[in-house]
Order: structure tokens, then C-alpha cells, then sequence
């Protein structure tokens, strides 16, 4: 029950002058390093200016430690909008990822001008299971993780699981620090809302969370294979703050949804099966 409770931050570290090293003989086998170029030493060589710099792979194993301290899983850690298909996909899969895009670029920029995140709007990403949510939602964060915005991923299931075995282990105290967290995280990412269980417990403890952030200003990413069925699930009060908060200033809703018709064939959505629907 450790992956909430060990979730840091991970402070951005300055940038490492140059060195002075002397060359290294080439390995001849380079099948036991994860980085053929540096040789997971994490630095290249240079012999004709003599000098020594980072490899590449330093700052995309940066961005992997930190989305795994987030709480993501070793399994999306890798997915970003380049991995994502657009080819041999429903137009609902291509038109939600190019809404997540658009949210994720804007979020950047306001990064970038120094403004924060404080007060953006919300994002929600609703389908069908199997619609490559999660991959859409991991790929709009790694960018601002790039730029020192360190999220919390936080999955209905797993998570309140863990959070109600602290709280029946009589270790209130880290529940607290769980609920501290989400509460007040620069930027929190719910996967799959009530997915399997809508427990009275779990329903309480999530409209703390959604309201406080309401209250402050403080956005929530969320996903769900659900879409006003959240209203009878969660209540209004949770879900419609939810749903507001999904709005730009200009009034453009941030929902991306990718759900059937009722005579639709159960695997049009399904991203996992692309290129095989005809």
C-alpha cells in the first residue's frame, strides 16, 4: 500500500556544467545498456572539443521518474501524443485526441508565460473502455512535466482501495496525507470515476476532493466511462462542479467522448483493436 503514500514531488534539478573527462574505449557490446549512446552513464564525450555532455536519455528518464512518482503506472509511462495512433481509428478517437491536444498546448504556453495552472479549466476524457483515455490524458501531462509541473495520478479503483485500507488499519494519519495531497497537488489526474464500485465511502471522500479544488482554483483531468450516468453516480453537486469546470473562459467545453450508438458494433470504439474494424 505504498504507491500513494510515497508520492513527492520531484524538484527540478540545475543544469550540470561541463566536464572535463577523458575518452572512453567504445564497448563492444552494447546489448546490456538501456542507452546504446551514453552507455547509461548518462553523458557523451566529445574528443574533438574535449569536453562531456548529456545524453538525451538524462532528461527523458527524468520525465519517466517523475510520472512514476506521480503514480502512474509502468505501463503508460511511455505514452505520449507521438505514440498515439490516429490512423485505422473511429473519428470520435481522433476528435478526442485532437481536443486533448488542444487542452494540453494551452496549458503549455500559459506554463511557459510563468502564469500557472491555478484557474484553467478541467478536463474530462468519457468513453467506452478500451478508447485510449488514459493514454490521451498521460499525453497531455507529459508535456507540462517537462516544464516543472509535477501531477498526481490518482485510479478510482486502486486508489480508494488503498486509501480505505489505511483508514481500516487505524492509520488515520496517512490517509490524511493521502487526502492532503490530492486536495492540493498543482494538478490531479482521476482515472476510470467510478469504475466497478460507486461505494457511499468512496463517494464522500471524492466530493471533498472536488470541492476543495473547486474552491481554489486547482484543476482535476478526469476519465470515466461515463457521462451524465456521474450525476446519479456521484450527485449532482460532485458531478455538475465537474462538468462547469470543464469550460474554457470562451466557453468551450474540455469533453472529449468517445461512446456508442446503440447499434453500434461493441468494438468501433475499441483503440486496442485499430486497424483491424473495417
Amino acid at each position: 500500500m505504498e504507491a500513494i503514500k510515497n508520492v513527492l514531488s520531484v524538484p527540478q534539478g540545475k543544469e550540470p556544467e561541463l566536464a572535463i573527462l577523458e575518452p572512453k574505449k567504445p564497448s563492444v557490446d552494447d546489448s546490456g545498456y538501456e542507452c546504446a549512446n551514453c552507455k547509461d552513464e548518462g553523458i557523451i564525450f566529445d574528443p574533438d572539443r574535449n569536453v562531456a555532455f548529456d545524453c538525451a536519455c538524462v532528461e527523458r528518464k527524468r520525465i519517466q521518474r517523475v510520472l512514476k512518482s506521480s503514480n502512474i503506472s509502468e505501463e503508460f509511462i511511455d505514452k505520449t501524443f507521438e505514440t498515439f495512433e490516429t490512423r485505422d481509428v473511429d473519428p470520435r478517437v481522433v476528435e478526442a485526441y485532437e481536443l486533448v491536444k488542444e487542452y494540453s498546448d494551452t496549458l503549455v504556453a500559459r506554463v511557459k508565460k510563468g502564469h500557472g495552472l491555478k484557474g484553467v479549466p478541467w478536463l474530462g476524457v468519457l468513453g467506452k473502455t478500451g478508447a485510449g483515455k488514459t493514454h490521451l490524458v498521460t499525453a497531455a501531462v507529459v508535456p507540462l512535466v517537462e516544464l516543472g509541473v509535477y501531477p498526481v495520478f490518482f485510479n478510482w479503483v486502486s486508489g480508494f482501495k488503498e486509501m480505505m485500507a489505511y483508514h481500516a488499519a487505524d492509520q488515520g494519519h496517512v490517509v490524511d496525507e493521502i487526502r492532503q495531497r490530492l486536495c492540493t497537488c498543482e494538478l490531479l489526474i482521476v482515472d476510470d470515476v467510478c469504475k466497478e464500485s460507486q461505494k457511499d465511502t468512496w463517494i464522500t471522500e471524492f466530493y471533498g476532493i472536488v470541492d476543495y479544488r473547486y474552491r481554489k482554483g486547482l484543476p482535476i483531468i478526469y476519465t470515466s466511462e461515463y457521462f451524465t450516468e456521474l450525476i446519479g453516480f456521484l450527485s449532482e453537486a460532485t458531478a455538475g462542479r465537474m462538468f462547469e469546470r470543464a469550460m474554457s473562459p470562451k466557453g468551450k467545453p474540455y469533453l472529449a467522448k468517445m461512446f456508442l450508438r446503440k447499434d453500434e458494433d461493441q468494438i468501433m470504439l475499441n483503440y486496442r483493436l485499430r486497424g483491424l474494424i473495417s
